[in-house]
C-alpha cells in the first residue's frame, strides 16, 4: 500500500503538468492560467471558511471520539488545501473532494471506520 502512495505521489505532478501543458494547447495559456488561479482563489476562501468551523468543532469536543473525528476532519482539510495549492487539475479536484463539507464528512467516517477496525483486530490479537 505504501509503494502504490509512493509511486502515486511521484507521478501525479507529472500527469498534472502534462494535463496542464495539453489543456493550454486547446485552450490557451491565459485561459488555462486563470483557471489554475481561480481554484486557488476559490479553494483558500473554502478554506478559509471551514478551518474555522471544523477549529471550533475540534474545540468543543468532549469525547475522544468526537476529538478523533474531528482532528481527522481537520487533517482532511490540510491535506486539500495543499493539494490546491500545487497548480493542476488532478490535485484540484482530489483537494476540493478534502475541502468540500459533504465529501469531507464521507472521508473522515471512512477513515474513522477503518482506524476503529484496525484497532479492534489489534486488541484482539493482544487477548492472547
Amino acid at each position: 500500500m505504501l509503494l502504490y502512495l509512493i509511486i502515486t505521489f511521484l507521478l501525479l505532478p507529472f500527469v498534472d503538468l502534462y494535463i496542464l501543458v495539453e489543456l493550454s494547447g486547446r485552450i490557451g495559456f491565459l485561459n488555462t492560467l486563470t483557471i489554475v488561479l481561480a481554484t486557488g482563489i476559490i479553494g483558500a476562501e473554502i478554506i478559509r471558511r471551514e478551518g474555522r468551523q471544523v477549529f471550533r468543532k475540534l474545540q468543543a469536543s468532549v469525547t475522544a471520539e468526537e476529538v478523533s473525528r474531528n482532528l481527522t476532519e481537520a487533517v482532511l482539510l490540510v491535506l486539500g488545501g495543499l493539494l490546491l495549492l500545487s497548480p493542476g487539475l488532478i490535485t484540484d479536484f482530489i483537494g476540493f473532494l478534502c475541502v468540500l463539507r459533504p465529501t469531507r464528512q464521507r472521508l473522515m467516517l471512512r477513515v474513522v471506520e477503518r482506524a476503529k477496525e484496525k484497532m479492534d483486530v489489534e486488541v484482539q490479537s493482544f487477548r492472547f
